[in-house]
């Protein structure tokens, strides 16, 4: 790993050319930075995704565009990237996702002076055009820092792209679980497994432009994504504390019961209504038995996007 790339830029691409302008110029833009890297990682965009971020990064160093020959979803494509990236910090993006100027200068000087392995800020959907966006800085803000932050992410909300995260724990990490589609969840819980240290800012270092169709319309993708995060985490790590082990089989099963309530008949006199109060009002340790019955039925639904093999 280079030393002299303080951070690497990770954008994962795929079919965003109306967006791509407006991100790149604010990203490109990054205020504070040494030497950055841009590492995009396309998914086989159909549009001209590739070619604007050709285009618009022709005289910026430290650029690696990876243009793959098949579709296999973020997960994959944010794990090529986190791989190729060679700076001591990471921040990720999604191709609609537009950076304040000086949100990741903010974030660097957070994770410095506390030592942090994590910084986590806002987002917003402002519902404004992505050119209305280009030159945004961050308004004043607070944060605070969690010592724990496996802790931390467990009793907060640590989702969306944007976040800066230490290089070498997130490769420890191994990125995003690949067996979910939607990255939000894995990220954050994986990383904070080995990180020491998380900030999180009340500042919206992530502006999200207004929205032309995204996976958030599939409420049962969401509920299924977000099941399997806590689910996978529980069953490949069983030593870790037992506080933690609640939390995440508490949050798993909070996930099946928003698809139950959504799909099945009279939800309130059911065995899983019990389990979810149960669990609701303390949280118990995980019955494997019930987590992988609980599995097993979101793996047999039809119309949920998985990682393609």
């Amino acid at each position: 790993m280079s030393e002299k790339i303080d951070v690497s830029f990770v954008m994962t691409v795929y079919n965003k050319e109306y967006y791509l302008p407006s991100v790149l110029k604010a990203l490109l833009k990054q205020s504070g930075l040494k030497n950055p890297e841009f590492v995009f990682v396309d998914d086989l965009s159909k549009d001209k995704s590739v070619d604007i971020i050709r285009e618009y990064t022709k005289d910026i160093p430290n650029v690696k565009i990876i243009a793959n020959q098949d579709n296999r979803g973020i997960s994959v494509r944010i794990n090529q990237g986190i791989e190729a990236a060679e700076g001591k910090y990471i921040r990720m993006l999604d191709s609609d996702d537009i950076f304040p100027l000086d949100s990741t200068e903010k974030m660097l000087e957070l994770a410095r002076k506390h030592n942090a392995d994590m910084v986590y800020g806002c987002f917003t959907k402002t519902g404004k055009e992505p050119q209305e966006l280009e030159a945004e800085y961050l308004e004043p803000f607070s944060y605070k820092y969690f010592p724990d932050a496996l802790s931390a992410v467990l009793t907060g909300r640590y989702t969306r792209m944007g976040q800066l995260i230490k290089a070498d724990v997130l490769k420890k990490a191994k990125g995003a679980d690949e067996r979910v589609f939607i990255q939000d969840e894995t990220i954050p819980l994986r990383a904070a497994i080995h990180a020491h240290g998380i900030i999180k800012m009340t500042a919206n270092v992530v502006l999200v432009p207004k929205e032309i169709g995204n996976f958030s319309g599939n409420k049962i993708q969401l509920d299924n994504d977000r099941f399997m995060a806590y689910c996978y985490t529980i069953l490949d790590n069983p030593s870790l504390p037992v506080p933690a082990l609640k939390l995440m089989y508490q949050r798993a099963v909070s996930a099946y019961w928003k698809y139950i309530k959504k799909t099945k008949r009279c939800p309130y006199l059911s065995k899983t209504f019990a389990v979810y109060l149960r669990n609701k009002i303390k949280p118990q340790l995980p019955n494997i038995a019930y987590l992988n019955k609980m599995k097993d039925e979101f793996l047999s639904l039809p119309n949920i996007r998985r990682i393609k093999p």
